[in-house]
């Protein structure tokens, strides 16, 4: 049937109308089968010269039908003519010798062997010869001899003695002298002689001939040199495979004609046609046929010919062979150096002329069913061929069928690797010459190409701009056709996961500015969190309002941007989405397939870090805030720095600078001063103030005034800071003189005689008991019922007066208050206050809880807010959550269709004998089980050790 294509609409549209070869050419006599078919088997596509000899029938001696399957190429006529003037004396022509050189199955033996007949055969050949139009006049009565040196009839070991064995010369055959010129001369004077030698330096390069090599040499060189004499009527024809350097220059002595069929290949197609072409039934047809592709042509872009004109005329002459198809396998076949492969041409040819004749209008290369006629094709490339086969059966479907275009694609790019595996391929022109036809989009060719050979065909790959079958696998090529299906987003965010693991060493505060394929929120708490975009050339100061303002963000002055240098997006640049393509095929293919091609781990480590390098280059700058915007600055990103460790370098903060902004921001807090905490909370909201990377730079900076004198830290001036709670008080230095002149603290009086009390230190006047005043080693046994208010002088009976003084236990403990005539703890009993000394325990936060929206940050919060030095007496922990399915079955719940639709609230109090250290609290935090989908509250109880 003819070649046809589907096209979108499901239709199906004829190519060139529904014509075959048949309609256009009948096949030659020679292969002609019953009722018109083609049988190949009839062909004479070897001949040997030996067989002239032989017993038995033989082909080669019907000269009628040899020279019937003759073509008169141009190098066919002028032997003829040359060894026809040679052998008639009146002419006076002197040249007699003819040297025919080619590689096997060059056709050397069929033109010796039409010569034999024409001038063993005059009748016959001067008829032929008329028919042929060529103009020469035969002798009528020639001496001819053929010798084939390696069938002769006997082993020969001189050539002067198998040339007159030949001749009928007896004095050659058995004599043991050389025959000189004069002699050769002398014995055929008046003889018209033809003499052929065919395989001659094979015969002559044999170990066993070694003794006669100088002899063979110049008998050679006189049979030669007798050729050229005008009084000699000898022609002597010679045919070289060129193997030998010493036939060869013996040979080119006396100037010869030579003729090299090698690069004759349009005469050999003439000769195949006229093989296999009989009668032309419609010339005028084919001439259509070939404009018709000649036009489809034309009105591709994709094809571009020198010559539009040429292929028109040959795709005519060479019909039913597309030229292309013809021309690349004469040049397979003639780079071989197996006879028998060589000539094997012709007949493989008559099988795909056989194939095609009732199938197509035109053979194309597609056309040739490589896989029916791989025994052929192996002689040329054996291995090459077993990897296609391996292709083939990989691409064909459960049925053994192939997708559209693919077989004839996969043919077309063997044919053109063979013989030059690795090296030379079919380009986009040949494939679509190869397989297009009047009807056919060329675009969908080149498409089923792309999305279903090249890839797929594990042992294609791409070189220079063409497509060649290799022994070895393509996984490039695996990786690249997986690439074309990897959605641009899913590379870019490969690209993000790549900056945030390797990059960025995994650091679980980094994250990307406006991430594709990710929902992400970026905490709002006092860690510092680098924000990395992947575009450039946009307003950055928009990007973080955007983050900060725009998010209603408590701490804005935690983030920093790290963006790409030189105004060079990473999301937009192709080489980089191309290759993160690569990567995320590899990884797919890696986790798909159970078997990849060999260096599949190479390339696509190779792939990643290419990308790996792409990506980096492209960074970058990194920018803090200031109340004037972000501050750009460069990050160094020499070698193989790590861009976490590299940021922070940049961002870490100038010790004086932070010095200065400490000691600024406590001197406006006046002679009250500033609670640490505060203070703290002053750098990490407001962005006019240094970036923080981590809490210790502003300890030790506050450190390093304390120690300065600049500033008193809680109960520490001048020397080094034990440490600092949330609530200890900074000073600045130039409100400490007051601080220093410390008030004398207000003491309480007792007198045990009269029970009475009295403030200031001073007792009145006239009222000292009678047993005297009672120091601080009073009696032990006068409980203390009434003192007057230190303030008012009102008689007290507790610890608080109407005048607004009061006072406690720890007052009395902390030498606030000053206790005389009486002991402390008796003091304290008799006026009911505790009269413990253990810690101050205090509420943490003092207000509110410490919140966060997973374990980890929460762990991170609790981490950053308590003090090392602290110990934590209770703990309230609250956890709200959605339970998973998975969670769910931890309670007993088999569900799947409760997945995310149970709410879990659970209250955890911890009041432990001992208090916990900081560690052992989140310790305790880490182990605790909670739902992935969790919000998490704690409050404490603490003893700050202040």
């Amino acid at each position: 049937m003819p070649w046809t294509e589907y096209l979108e609409t499901g239709w199906v549209v004829s190519s060139m109308g529904d014509r075959v070869i048949a309609d256009y050419v009948a096949p030659s006599e020679e292969i002609q089968g019953p009722e018109g078919t083609i049988d190949p088997s009839g062909l004479l596509d070897e001949v040997s010269l030996y067989n002239l000899y032989d017993e038995h029938e033989a082909p080669e001696q019907d000269a009628e039908r040899i020279l019937e399957i003759t073509y008169p190429t141009e190098t066919l006529t002028s032997i003829i003519e040359n060894s026809a003037r040679k052998l008639d004396q009146e002419h006076g022509f002197s040249e007699g010798a003819q040297i025919v050189g080619g590689e096997y199955g060059s056709g050397k033996s069929h033109i010796q062997l039409v010569v034999y007949h024409l001038f063993n055969s005059p009748t016959l050949g001067q008829q032929w010869l008329n028919q042929q139009g060529i103009k020469v006049d035969l002798p009528k009565e020639t001496s001819t001899a053929a010798l084939q040196m390696f069938n002769l009839d006997k082993d020969y070991n001189r050539l002067s003695e198998a040339v007159g064995d030949y001749l009928g010369i007896d004095e050659w055959a058995k004599g043991t002298d050389l025959p000189t010129v004069h002699q050769i001369r002398d014995k055929l004077s008046g003889t018209p002689t033809l003499l052929l030698i065919d395989e001659f330096e094979r015969w002559f390069g044999m170990a066993n001939r070694a003794d006669y090599r100088d002899d063979n040499l110049a008998f050679l060189q006189n049979l030669l040199e007798a050729a050229g004499r005008d009084d000699t009527p000898l022609s002597v024809f010679v045919s070289l495979l060129y193997e030998n350097e010493d036939v060869q220059a013996i040979t080119q002595r006396t100037n010869p004609f030579t003729h090299d069929l090698s690069s004759r290949r349009d005469e050999k197609i003439d000769f195949i046609l006229h093989r296999l072409v009989g009668t032309v039934e419609d010339a005028e047809g084919i001439a259509r046929l070939a404009k018709e592709y000649t036009d489809v042509y034309r009105q591709n872009d994709q094809i571009q010919l020198e010559d539009y004109h040429d292929m028109q005329d040959r795709i005519e002459r060479f019909y039913p062979f597309h030229p292309i198809l013809l021309t690349l396998l004469m040049e397979k076949y003639s780079e071989q150096r197996i006879s028998s492969d060589a000539r094997g041409l012709l007949r493989f040819l008559a099988e795909i002329f056989r194939d095609n004749y009732r199938e197509v209008e035109l053979i194309l290369s597609g056309d040739v069913d490589v896989f029916e006629y791989t025994d052929r094709f192996k002689y040329i490339d054996n291995e090459l061929v077993g990897k296609y086969i391996n292709d083939y059966h990989r691409m064909q479907k459960a049925d053994g069928a192939f997708d559209e275009f693919v077989e004839p694609l996969l043919n077309i790019v063997l044919i053109h690797s063979l013989a030059r595996a690795g090296e030379e391929g079919a380009n986009k022109r040949q494939m679509l010459m190869g397989t297009m036809r009047k009807g056919i989009n060329a675009h969908r060719i080149i498409q089923k190409f792309q999305e279903d050979v090249y890839g797929h065909a594990w042992h294609i790959h791409r070189i220079n701009g063409e497509y060649a079958f290799d022994v070895d696998e393509n996984p490039a090529a695996r990786i690249e056709k997986k690439a074309e299906d990897i959605h641009k987003h899913d590379a870019i965010h490969r690209v993000e996961s790549l900056i945030r693991e390797d990059l960025f060493d995994a650091h679980n505060n980094v994250y990307i500015l406006d991430p594709v394929n990710t929902e992400q929120a970026i905490p709002d708490n006092k860690a510092l969190k680098i924000i990395v975009s992947l575009g450039a050339k946009r307003n950055y100061d928009e990007d973080f309002d955007a983050l900060t303002t725009g998010q209603e963000r408590e701490f804005t002055n935690t983030l920093v941007l790290v963006t790409p240098g030189k105004r060079s997006s990473i999301d937009t640049n192709t080489g980089i989405v191309e290759l993160a393509r690569k990567v995320v095929a590899g990884e797919q293919l890696n986790r798909e397939e159970e078997v990849l091609p060999e260096g599949f781990e190479e390339i696509h480590d190779q792939n990643y870090q290419n990308l790996r390098d792409r990506v980096r280059d492209k960074f970058g700058t990194v920018h803090t805030s200031t109340d004037r915007g972000l501050f750009p600055q460069d990050l160094p990103t020499g070698g193989n720095m790590d861009f976490y460790a590299a940021t922070l370098e940049v961002v870490k903060p100038d010790s004086s600078q932070l010095r200065s902004e400490v000691k600024e921001l406590v001197k406006q807090a006046g002679a009250s001063g500033i609670q640490y905490e505060h203070l703290k909370n002053d750098f990490y909201r407001n962005p006019a103030y240094t970036t923080l990377t981590s809490e210790d730079e502003l300890e030790e900076a506050i450190d390093s005034l304390c120690r300065d004198g600049t500033l008193k830290v809680g109960s520490y001036f001048e020397e080094r800071v034990g440490s600092l709670g949330t609530e200890t008080n900074l000073v600045h230095e130039q409100f400490l003189q007051d601080d220093e002149e410390e008030e004398e603290p207000t003491t309480i009086t007792i007198d045990t005689t009269s029970g009475k009390v009295q403030g200031q230190g001073e007792l009145e006047e006239g009222e000292e008991g009678e047993e005297g005043a009672s120091g601080a080693g009073g009696s032990e046994s006068s409980a203390v019922t009434a003192f007057e208010c230190p303030e008012c002088g009102r008689e007290l009976t507790g610890n608080s007066c109407e005048c607004g003084f009061e006072f406690d236990a720890t007052d009395v403990h902390e030498g606030n208050i000053a206790i005389e005539g009486s002991d402390i703890d008796k003091f304290l009993e008799d006026i009911g206050l505790d009269t413990d000394h253990g810690p101050r325990i205090q509420s943490h936060p003092i207000i509110g809880t410490i919140d966060a929206d997973n374990k980890p940050d929460l762990i991170d919060a609790v981490d950053r807010d308590t003090g090392l030095e602290w110990g934590i007496h209770e703990a309230t922990i609250e956890v709200s959550g959605t339970l998973s399915g998975d969670e769910l079955a931890e309670y007993g719940i088999e569900a799947d269709a409760l997945d995310d639709k149970v709410t879990l609230e659970e209250t955890f109090h911890i009041d432990p004998d001992d208090p916990l250290s900081k560690q052992a609290f989140l310790s305790l935090l880490w182990d605790l089980s909670v739902p992935e989908q969790a919000s998490m509250s704690v409050s404490l109880q603490v003893n700050k050790n202040e």
